[in-house]
């Protein structure tokens, strides 16, 4: 079937292993301990953030203090790089899911790491131009999809992040979140797709048993 939404293979949201050694090796880590906030949607960004190992969302909080999670970061991603570019307010927070050990590089330290690492702004150019496609297509999904073929379309893009090719390590309400849908619904639909063999669920993982079904369900909204 022809289909506008049809799902495409996305580039994965994680930077070359090479640049993850130099980033990983710029500065020393700081940790942040489950539940702590990063960094907060209004402030001025003085820096960006490579999480080196552990656990992110990144979300936005509405006037009226409703969440919505734009992405969930893991190991080797780089975040709040946005505002620091465009030196204006953050229009997103971040919070710790789990420990995590996370690099802070400001401007002094990039332009360090450039000169002796002259890719680096290229690979930094194409993680945002990667970011920005992934909010586009999760903005698309909100608009157009139903909400089994939202979920069907959040797996699939969120397996390219893991070295696990065939998981994805999201909660219910990670995936409800991000998909605009309840937590009672993402169950649903979860469980409706266990039962079809297309997915199996352990602890804390969503194991994709069936890629071609959910592009199916993607390809068929």
């Amino acid at each position: 079937m022809d289909n506008a939404f049809a799902y495409k293979e996305p580039t994965n949201s994680h930077i070359n292993s090479e640049i993850q050694t130099v980033l990983e090796n710029s500065a020393p880590k700081k940790i942040y301990e489950k539940g702590a906030i990063i960094y907060h949607q209004g402030d001025i960004a003085n820096s960006f953030y490579y999480l080196s190992k552990g656990k992110v969302n990144v979300f936005m909080t509405s006037p009226n203090g409703i969440e919505k999670t734009l992405n969930t970061a893991v190991n080797g991603e780089i975040l709040g790089e946005a505002a620091f570019f465009d030196k204006m307010p953050r229009v997103s927070s971040a919070k710790a899911v789990v420990k995590s050990e996370i690099v802070l590089i400001d401007s002094k330290k990039l332009i360090e790491l450039i000169r002796q690492y002259p890719k680096l702004a290229m690979e930094l150019l194409e993680n945002q131009a990667r970011r920005i496609r992934m909010l586009s297509s999760q903005i698309d999904s909100m608009t157009f999809l139903q909400a089994d073929a939202r979920i069907a379309q959040l797996l699939l893009q969120y397996k390219m992040t893991l070295s696990n090719k065939t998981a994805v390590h999201l909660t219910h309400e990670e995936i409800g979140n991000m998909a605009g849908v309840s937590r009672v619904t993402v169950s649903k639909i979860l469980n409706r797709f266990c039962k079809k063999g297309i997915i199996k669920t352990n602890y804390r993982e969503i194991e994709i048993k069936n890629q071609n079904a959910l592009e199916e369900i993607l390809s068929d909204n």
